[in-house]
């Protein structure tokens, strides 16, 4: 039931783009479910219910080992696993509600449109659909649910698309508003980098509700102010959607941040965690991870860029990956073979690898922060460090730069999208919280059961 990231190319930021960009190195292998999890059962218990749906305690295994690379699963102690637990097991009820949803409202994705799907994940990976299947398989996976999981996936976004996305209206007064801001006579404007942690409050939630939310974010708010990784407590503690990706939500112009955070975000230095910020989803924690200064217009630098990118996998673990890295960028720079010819041997994003790298033409603010830094801050025709984004170790080399003028529509599409996609991530928010307070759900972690009027305790005997 987890939310599968199906980026194109490899390291774009939105998680939910086109299914056929999906890249087959990144495809969870079927997790070793107590491996490396000591303190949790393999018994395959239920552990909530949501409507006619239940959620195992092996398929909550599952997910909490895909968040290997964000959490040192192994070194947590007893009672962090068990809270880490909690969030996850809350995010799945929310995604098993927003399924429940889609059935009722009769969202089907018949098995023409699945294969369709299916086949351009095997275009966009350079395989047939019969040697997609063999990989998913060898990866230890059933290919029966992941056809499922697929199909899961366009469910939710046509739910999302037909209840959420298409009731968002951006006016002409909107745009309007939007290009002044960006083009008026202050040519150069500040943009963020932006990480948040929410703590959620039901709709109609008790006062007692929301003061244990309240103390929940405040101790989460003292763990951060004594030194603690704010992208790690994130993937632990947070009830945000984006919470396994540290929370990132990416660079945000002014015109792209929620007014609630606006003051709070332009009061805060790079680095800088805010105070608890209230809205009507919960209690919010905002870092600004960093801050620039761009020169307003209608214009965009691109790049074209080759890169290749390693993950760990299997017996190779992060520093052995790296070390790979390192050495195959040095084989580059030492002219002993092409950077073509490196990434064709051994790069695990199979959709540039057979073109020796080139990801074509790249607009830096669709790609993952980490990757896009790199690549706008090296010379052209330069080979870069090694560095890691989210999905992996990289090495690049920039072969051009252009400045691709933006003007008249181009310029209106900008602005229609940058206020649809704010109002989107709280829109969504806003469904998500509906949808859970009017399904019954059963959480037995927590012992307690919402029927729509109110959660209640459930007991223990019940476990």
């Amino acid at each position: 039931m987890h939310f599968l990231h199906v980026p194109t190319p490899a390291f774009l930021r939105s998680p939910l783009a086109a299914l056929a960009g999906l890249v087959l190195a990144f495809v969870p292998a079927a997790p070793a479910l107590a491996q490396g999890m000591e303190g949790f059962q393999a018994l395959d218990r239920i552990v909530a219910v949501v409507d006619d749906r239940v959620i195992t305690q092996r398929e909550m295994e599952a997910e909490i080992m895909q968040l290997g690379d964000q959490v040192d699963l192994a070194s947590m102690s007893p009672a962090d696993r068990e809270r880490l637990a909690e969030r996850v097991l809350d995010r799945m009820i929310t995604e098993a509600a927003m399924l429940e949803r889609a059935d009722k409202v009769g969202i089907q994705i018949d098995d023409t449109r699945l294969n369709e799907a299916l086949n351009g994940i095997a275009q966009r990976n350079g395989l047939t659909l019969s040697q997609l299947r063999d990989a998913v398989v060898g990866r230890g996976q059933d290919w029966a649910g992941f056809r499922d999981g697929i199909r899961e996936q366009m469910m939710l976004e046509e739910l999302q698309k037909r209840e959420v996305y298409s009731q968002i209206n951006v006016s002409d007064r909107d745009i309007d508003a939007w290009i002044e801001q960006r083009t008026g006579a202050s040519a150069d404007q500040t943009e963020y980098r932006l990480a948040q942690i929410l703590v959620a409050v039901p709709e109609n939630a008790s006062p007692e509700a929301v003061e244990e939310a309240r103390e929940r974010a405040e101790d989460i708010r003292e763990n951060l102010a004594d030194g603690a990784d704010f992208a790690k407590v994130s993937a632990e503690r947070s009830d945000a959607l984006d919470a396994d990706e540290g929370g990132d939500i990416g660079w945000r112009d002014a015109g792209r941040i929620p007014s609630l955070f606006l003051p709070v975000v332009q009061d805060l230095e790079a680095g800088e965690v805010s105070e608890i910020v209230r809205s009507p989803n919960g209690f919010h924690i905002v870092k600004v991870v960093d801050t620039r200064t761009v020169t307003g217009g209608a214009s965009v630098t691109e790049y074209r860029t080759d890169h290749v990118l390693l993950r760990p996998q299997g017996d190779r673990d992060p520093e052995a990956t790296r070390e790979l890295a390192e050495r195959l960028r040095q084989r580059v720079i030492d002219g002993e073979a092409t950077f073509g010819e490196v990434a064709q041997e051994f790069s695990d994003d199979p959709g540039s690898a057979q073109r020796g790298g080139d990801l074509g033409w790249s607009n830096p603010e669709e790609l993952d922060p980490a990757f896009a830094e790199m690549m706008q801050s090296v010379d052209r025709d330069e080979i870069s460090p090694v560095f890691e984004s989210q999905f992996g170790f990289h090495f690049l080399r920039v072969n051009d730069r252009r400045v691709r003028d933006i003007s008249g529509e181009d310029l209106r599409n900008q602005a229609r999208n940058a206020i649809g996609e704010r109002r989107a991530d709280e829109e969504l928010t806003k469904y998500t919280r509906r949808l859970r307070s009017e399904a019954y759900i059963e959480n037995r972690l927590s012992d307690t059961v919402n029927d729509a009027s109110g959660q209640r305790a459930i007991g223990n005997n019940q476990r």
